[in-house]
């Protein structure tokens, strides 16, 4: 018997020392740290710049994730998504190089998040669209924190604000803490594509929706418990409300038409939308129940539109980060399953 036990504790151990635990980041501290930031009189960040960073970080958001090449660059084996680049291809949440026409059909300030930590404020806006708050905040648009969209909204600077979350174990997204947050965007919940790709019907994220639009007044951002997220119900439109919140208020629906493009309602089970079944990466959709693995279908009745359906979250090569061209949906012009008449299936005929 005790031979057995011998045995039993002799796997366990095995076992345990080569099933790594879930956590976000893994290996070498020295692939994201710097004690002094010199090595042979050179600088050890990521983008090359001097200064130091906090946390004895080699990079700032932009200095890891902006270093303009491929859209996932290999730091020792450790894979470092880009949100600005030159690849042909995209992550799921775009692109800011559309902004700066590093890519694409040229520069414009309408096709992304102009966030300061990349360039100017845009030369038109002086905050978002919808906004509920009429003190300009152009100039002011960070990556995180207070002014951000990642991290927790409710501490003003930035990396203080996901602080932590790199080294946070994730294999449950639960929206409690920053690190256990859909892509790190605090009180969001989804399921996180591993190469931050939406490839296919078979291979995207999952975000998630509900079933009622949020009341965008001062409460709901503002009414939650000390240390909340500032999101309500944890869903990917309720981010957005932060900010466009007069685009998601409950007034917009007048004698059963509506004044704007509903978000956060269910696809409607009846006419065209009963078409709408494969999942189409050109327009997601939001799952009531986040699913356990990415589904190739869409359920009408079921499942979501959310804001991410029509828009990205960082840029693309068209105005109002749109992910098709909103000139080119042309109503009765012939077969057409992209754009818009992917879920109004029948309008292009």
């Amino acid at each position: 018997m005790n031979v057995i036990h011998v045995f039993l504790c002799i796997a366990m151990f095995w076992l345990l020392s080569v099933v790594p635990l879930e956590a976000t980041v893994s290996g070498p501290c020295s692939d994201c740290h710097t004690i002094h930031n010199s090595q042979g009189g050179s600088s050890l960040n990521l983008d090359g710049s001097a200064a130091p960073n906090p946390a004895l970080t080699r990079g700032t958001c932009i200095g890891c994730h902006a270093q303009g090449g491929a859209k996932i660059v290999n730091v020792n084996g450790n894979p470092f998504p880009q949100v600005m680049h030159g690849d042909s291809l995209d992550l799921a949440g775009g692109n800011f190089a559309y902004i700066y026409g590093d890519k694409g059909s040229g520069a414009a300030d309408a096709k992304g998040h102009n966030v300061i930590d990349l360039g100017p404020a845009d030369a038109v806006l002086t905050g978002p669209p919808g906004s509920w708050h009429g003190t300009p905040y152009n100039s002011k648009l960070t990556c995180a924190g207070f002014m951000g969209c990642h991290g927790n909204p409710y501490t003003e600077d930035p990396f203080a604000s996901i602080s932590g979350a790199h080294h946070g174990r994730d294999s449950v997204l639960t929206g409690e803490t920053v690190g256990t947050s859909y892509r790190f965007l605090k009180g969001v919940v989804g399921l996180e594509a591993p190469d931050w790709q939406n490839r296919d019907s078979e291979h995207h994220n999952e975000y998630h929706g509900h079933t009622a639009m949020v009341d965008a007044d001062c409460e709901g951002c503002h009414s939650f418990r000390p240390g909340s997220s500032g999101v309500a119900d944890m869903s990917i439109s309720d981010l957005c409300v932060r900010c466009h919140s007069h685009f998601h208020e409950m007034d917009t629906e007048g004698n059963g038409v509506w004044l704007r493009h509903p978000s956060d309602i269910l696809i409607p089970d009846s006419a065209e939308y009963s078409n709408f079944t494969a999942y189409n990466v050109d327009a997601p959709v939001g799952r009531v129940t986040v699913p356990t693995s990415a589904s190739s279908s869409v359920t009408p009745g079921t499942d979501v539109v959310v804001c991410i359906s029509c828009h990205v979250s960082h840029g693309s090569d068209h105005a109002d980060l749109l992910r098709w061209d909103y000139a080119q949906m042309i109503a009765g012009g012939g077969s057409n399953e992209n754009g818009c008449f992917i879920c109004h299936t029948v309008k292009d005929e």
